[in-house]
C-alpha cells in the first residue's frame, strides 16, 4: 500500500470572501470543505463575488436561486433522493 501524503499548503479558511477564519482547529467536516460552521449553516454567502448557499448534499457551494426556498440541499441532489426514495 501507497501512503499519500497530502500537501498541506492550502491555507486552512474559510472560502467564503471576507471571512478568512481559520479551520485548523475545527470539525473535521468543515476543514475538508473549506467552510466554516457558520457560512455552512448560513441562508447565503458570498463567495466569489456570486451570493450562495452551501448544499448539505453535495458539499460546496451553489447559487442560492438552486435551492427551494430555506432548503439546504439543491434542487438536482433532492430530486435524485426523491427519485430513490420512490423505487
Amino acid at each position: 500500500p501507497v501512503k499519500r501524503v497530502s500537501g498541506g499548503s492550502a491555507a486552512k479558511v474559510c472560502q467564503a470572501d471576507k471571512c478568512g477564519v481559520d479551520l485548523t482547529e475545527a470539525k473535521i467536516y468543515h476543514r475538508r470543505h473549506k467552510v466554516c460552521e457558520q457560512h455552512a449553516k448560513a441562508a447565503a454567502v458570498v463567495v466569489a463575488g456570486i451570493c450562495q448557499r452551501f448544499c448539505q448534499q453535495c458539499s460546496r457551494f451553489h447559487e442560492v436561486s438552486e435551492f427551494d426556498e430555506a432548503k439546504r440541499s439543491c434542487r438536482r441532489r433532492l430530486a435524485g433522493h426523491n427519485e430513490r426514495r420512490r423505487k
